[in-house]
């Protein structure tokens, strides 16, 4: 499978090195997100946070991040993966107070998809991975399905 990364994204990518066997990843432009199979970019999109970068999209970006929560509506699914902890947060967000850290990702995960807290870069990876090849499977059934 061909995974496509938003020209943004550091290259090389830190999931690169976590690629399944079999696999591979090029740059390319995503309207939304960081991460997508290039045969099905507005299927699953994965948005890779840091947990700096996620602290930073409470605090003084949120106005930004929140019109990308937004335009995620229209894609298939869209999920934020955190390369940290909500505790790797709460410590990269010197100056917010825990329970509007701790409330944002509430709502965010309520209002608009799924924020996952991988723990490593490599368990983000990995999460994603898994996430990308589920929505392949899933297609695969209903076409079997369709089929009989």
């Amino acid at each position: 499978m061909n995974v496509i990364f938003d020209t943004r994204e550091p290259s090389p990518h830190p999931w690169e090195r976590f690629l399944p066997p079999g696999w591979t990843f090029e740059s390319g432009t995503l309207e939304t997100g960081d991460v997508a199979l290039s045969c099905l970019p507005d299927g699953v999109i994965i948005e890779r946070k840091t947990p700096g970068d996620l602290a930073g999209c409470i605090g003084s970006s949120r106005e930004r991040f929140e019109r990308e929560l937004k335009r995620s509506r229209y894609c298939g699914r869209f999920i934020v993966v955190c390369e940290g902890s909500i505790t790797d947060v709460m410590i990269a967000a010197r100056g917010l107070h825990r329970n509007a850290i701790v409330g944002t990702v509430a709502s965010w995960t309520i209002r608009y998809c799924p924020i996952v807290f991988a723990g490593t870069v490599a368990a983000a990876a990995d999460f994603a991975f898994r996430a990308l090849s589920a929505q392949v499977r899933d297609i695969e059934r209903a076409a079997k399905s369709i089929s009989k």
